[in-house]
This record gives structure tokens, C-alpha cells and sequence, in this order.
């Protein structure tokens, strides 16, 4: 597996899909819950043919590893031993330049080599580990750094994409219900099926919109704003 760490906007996701068209058939770790597939979430995916298909996903519940750094790598640990031993595999992170929590993500996938972008800083916390294979690169050229407002867009339009085909499902629900925030619905082994938009609540049961069809376990609060309760985005080209 190649492990690419660096800031945001360097171009580590387009170096992955060049790295999986190159390889044919490979694997891809989606490790970033804020600008990754699913907001909020680990994917991964088995590339063939130019597609991109959803295996599992990991429930992290918010948009960044911070202050969940321990679910954070157990997911990501659980979702890299799904793939087949010896296959190609690359993991496309978040932009998290935290040294401690970047090397205790190394440490638990076990990378053939850790790929460094544009962060001299983060390469020095690691290359000091001769266990570790670890390589610095400038940003990939054409690399564009987005606005916040781009972010958040992006962040909305991919959590309504989810949505598209919900359908409302009556669930198990613990505690009072809170319409603002998404619930993560899990499976019997703890992967995430997807998410839930409470509607309402009473003795014990919800009514939760979702794209979900499997068997659900479990419903879990997140730290996930609800995309159909946020107030409007501003408009392009606003940096607010």
C-alpha cells in the first residue's frame, strides 16, 4: 500500500487516480472524511476499468480525525485488512499535517511506503523512523487550492448525492431524536450502510429517510449537519 500525506489542495487525490489508472485493478482507501467520497465517512473502493466501486465503509462521524483519532485509525485498520494481501493499494488522506496521529495511522497500516506532498515539515516527523519508507514530492503541478465556501459546496452536493434514492424507514432509535444531524446506520459488523435523516421520533422508534436497504444494527449519532437543515451556501466565488 502507498500511504500519500500531505496539506489539502496538493493534489494527492488526483495522484491516486493516476497511481489505480496505472495499476489497472488496485484498491483505494478514501481516508478523508472531509473532502473524500462521503463526508464524514472512510470508503473503500476496489478500482477496475476505469470504475470505482464501494466495498465497505467506516463510520467516523465527523469531518475531520481530530478529536477522533482512535475511531479514526481502527477504521481505517478494518477497512485496509478487506483487501486482498498483495494487491494494490493506494490511501488518499485528509489534510491533517499532525505528525503523532500521521504516524500512528502509518503504524497501524503498515504501508509499503508513505508519500509525502508538499509538507518538508511532516516528512522530517517521520523520515526519522528507518522502519518507515518515506519520500518527500513538491505539490502536484496544476494542484489548485479551493475556498471554503468550494469545500463546503462540495461537502453538500456529495451528502444530497447520497440521498438521491432514500427511502423513509421506521428504526430502533436510543434517546431523544435531533433533526439537525445525520445518523449513521450500521450493519452487524460495524460498517457504515449509510446515512439517516431523522424525521421523527416516538417510544423508542424513528423515521429516518434513507438510501440504506441492507439490515441495520445500529443507529448512531453523528457530528454530521444535516445537508437539509444548513442555511444556503453563498455563492460562487464567495471565500466566507
Amino acid at each position: 500500500m502507498l500511504l500519500l500525506l500531505g496539506p489539502t489542495d496538493v493534489g494527492k487525490s488526483t495522484l491516486a487516480l493516476r497511481l489505480l489508472e496505472k495499476a489497472g485493478e488496485a484498491y483505494l482507501l478514501d481516508l478523508d472524511p472531509g473532502q473524500g467520497a462521503l463526508p464524514g465517512a472512510f470508503t473503500l473502493f476496489r478500482y477496475r476499468e476505469g470504475h470505482l466501486a464501494p466495498l465497505r465503509r467506516h463510520l467516523l462521524g465527523a469531518l475531520s480525525p481530530m478529536g477522533v483519532e482512535a475511531r479514526a485509525v481502527v477504521g481505517a485498520l478494518r477497512l485496509a485488512r478487506r483487501i486482498p494481501p498483495g494487491s494494490p493499494a493506494v490511501a488518499d488522506t485528509d489534510g491533517l499535517l499532525h505528525p503523532e496521529f500521521r504516524l500512528l495511522q502509518a503504524e497501524a497500516l503498515s504501508p509499503t511506503e508513505i508519500l509525502v506532498l508538499g509538507a518538508e515539515a511532516l516528512h522530517r516527523a517521520l523520515a526519522w523512523r528507518k522502519d518507515l519508507r518515506v519520500r518527500l514530492a513538491p505539490p502536484l503541478p496544476g494542484a489548485r487550492r479551493k475556498t471554503p465556501a468550494e469545500r463546503r459546496r462540495n461537502r453538500l452536493e456529495r451528502l444530497l448525492a447520497h440521498f438521491k434514492e432514500a427511502r423513509p424507514r421506521v428504526l430502533p432509535l436510543e434517546g431523544k431524536g435531533d433533526t439537525e444531524r445525520l445518523y449513521g446506520l450500521l450493519d452487524e459488523e460495524g460498517f457504515l450502510l449509510g446515512y439517516g435523516r431523522l424525521l421523527a421520533w416516538e417510544a423508542g422508534e424513528g423515521l429516518f429517510l434513507t438510501p440504506a436497504s441492507g439490515e441495520v444494527a445500529k443507529v448512531v449519532p453523528t457530528r454530521i449537519p444535516s445537508p437539509f437543515t444548513r442555511p444556503p451556501l453563498p455563492p460562487p466565488g464567495d471565500g466566507a
